[in-house]
C-alpha cells in the first residue's frame, strides 16, 4: 500500500487539507458532517496481470478520493470545483506520486446531499475514481 500512503501525503501537502485513509460509509452512518473540509481516499480494488515472459507483473489498483464541504450561501462552489480540477492537475505532474506509478486516470462527479429534508443547501461531495496503474 505504498502508493496510497505516497497519495495520502501528496494530497495533504498540495492541497493544504487533511485526508484520511478509509471509507465513506463511516463517516455517513455517524454525520456526513464529520467529513466536512478533508479528504478521504477509499479503497476500491487492485488487479494484476503477468506481463510477458519474464512474468513481469503488472497492478492496477482503484481507489476513490472524496471531498466533502458544506454547501451554504457564503460558500461559492465554483471556486471549490476550481481547486479540486487544480489539486488534480498537480497530482498529474507530481514527481513523487509519478515515482511510484507508471501513471493514473481520473473521473470526477460532484453532487449534493442532504442529512435531512429541513437541509436547504446539503453538502457538496466531490468524488474522485482514480485508476491507477503501479510500477
Amino acid at each position: 500500500m505504498k502508493t496510497v500512503d505516497i497519495f495520502l501525503k501528496r494530497i495533504k501537502e498540495l492541497s493544504g487539507k487533511e485526508c484520511e485513509f478509509g471509507f465513506l460509509n463511516d463517516y455517513t452512518f455517524k454525520s456526513m458532517t464529520l467529513a466536512e473540509g478533508r479528504f478521504i481516499i477509499e479503497p476500491q480494488s487492485i488487479n494484476s496481470r503477468t506481463i510477458g515472459i519474464n512474468h513481469r507483473k503488472e497492478r492496477n489498483r482503484k481507489l476513490t478520493l472524496y471531498y466533502v464541504i458544506s454547501n451554504d450561501v457564503v460558500t461559492n462552489s465554483k471556486e471549490v470545483v476550481e481547486e479540486i480540477e487544480g489539486l488534480l492537475k498537480e497530482m498529474e505532474k507530481d514527481r513523487e506520486i509519478l515515482s511510484e506509478i507508471i501513471n493514473f486516470d481520473y473521473y470526477c462527479m460532484v453532487r449534493n446531499a442532504k442529512e435531512d429534508e429541513g437541509d436547504l443547501t446539503g453538502l457538496v461531495i466531490f468524488e474522485v475514481n482514480l485508476d491507477i496503474k503501479e510500477r
